[in-house]
C-alpha cells in the first residue's frame, strides 16, 4: 500500500505562532542578504544559526527567500490557450501530491508555492500520485493548452514509470501530452520554445523564459483545504 505525501512528524512547528514569527523574520533577513549579492548557502546558514532554526525550518527558509519578488515572463491563465508547454514533471507533481496529502506548503517572497519534499534521487509513487497527474492534465485541458511535453529527471528512481503514467492518463482523458525521463531537465526547460510550467527559481530566472505556475493555479482553485504557510509577507 502506497504511503501518503502528508506532513512530516515535525511539521507541527509550522502551526506555532511564535516560531512562525521568527521564521518570517529570518526570511526577511535572508532575502535582504540575497538582494545584496551574498552567497545563498553561506547566508542561509548565517540566518538559520541566528534564529536557531531546525532543519525543517531551514529548508522552508531557503524555499521562501529570494533576491527579488517579481519575475518577468509570467503568463496569466488566459494566455495559455493554444500554447505548447514544457512541464517540470517532478516539480509540479510533488507539489500537487503534497497539497492533496495534507502536507505543508510554503509561499515565499516571490508568491510561488513550494513543497518541502526532499527527493534527492529517490522518488516513490504515493497514494496521491494518480490524482495529481489527473488533476494536472485536466487543468491543462481547462486552460486550453494545445500540447504538453513532460520532463522527468532520468537519474531519479521511478521517473520512467511516472512518465508512462502521465501518457496513459492523457490518452484516457483525450489530452495531447508526451512524457519522458531525460538527463538535464533544467537545460531542456530553459530551451523550451513554448511556456514552461515550473516554480523552480533557477528556471524562472532564465532570460527570455515564459512561464506559468500550474501547481499554484490548481491548488488555489481545486484544493481549498491545502495547508499553505505564507512566509512572504513582504510582497
Amino acid at each position: 500500500m502506497r504511503k501518503h505525501r502528508g506532513p512530516a512528524p515535525e511539521d507541527g512547528l509550522f502551526r506555532d505562532p511564535e516560531r512562525l514569527r521568527r521564521l518570517r523574520e529570518a526570511v526577511k533577513d535572508l532575502s535582504w542578504l540575497l538582494r545584496r549579492g551574498y552567497a545563498a548557502k553561506a547566508a542561509a546558514e548565517l540566518v538559520g544559526n541566528r534564529y536557531q532554526l531546525t532543519g525543517r525550518e531551514r529548508l522552508a527558509l531557503s524555499h521562501a527567500s529570494w533576491d527579488r519578488s517579481d519575475r518577468a515572463g509570467r503568463l496569466r491563465p488566459q494566455e495559455l490557450r493554444g500554447e505548447q508547454v514544457c512541464v517540470d514533471g517532478f516539480n509540479l507533481l510533488i507539489t500537487l501530491e503534497t497539497a492533496l496529502g495534507g502536507g505543508v506548503l510554503i509561499r515565499g517572497t516571490d508568491g510561488r508555492i513550494r513543497d518541502l519534499a526532499a527527493v534527492h534521487g529517490n522518488y516513490a509513487l504515493r497514494a496521491e500520485t494518480e490524482a495529481a497527474v489527473r488533476l494536472a492534465l485536466e487543468g491543462l485541458r481547462e486552460l486550453g493548452v494545445k500540447r504538453s511535453r513532460w520532463y522527468f529527471d532520468r537519474p531519479v528512481s521511478n521517473s520512467g514509470r511516472l512518465a508512462a503514467l502521465v501518457e496513459s492518463t492523457a490518452r484516457e482523458l483525450g489530452v495531447e501530452a508526451e512524457a519522458e525521463a531525460v538527463d538535464g531537465v533544467d537545460g531542456r526547460l530553459k530551451r523550451c520554445d513554448g511556456v514552461v510550467l515550473s516554480a523552480d527559481a533557477a528556471i524562472l530566472d532564465s532570460e527570455g523564459v515564459r512561464w506559468f505556475d500550474l501547481a499554484e493555479y490548481l491548488i488555489e482553485r481545486k484544493i481549498p483545504g491545502a495547508w499553505i504557510v505564507d512566509l512572504g509577507d513582504e510582497r
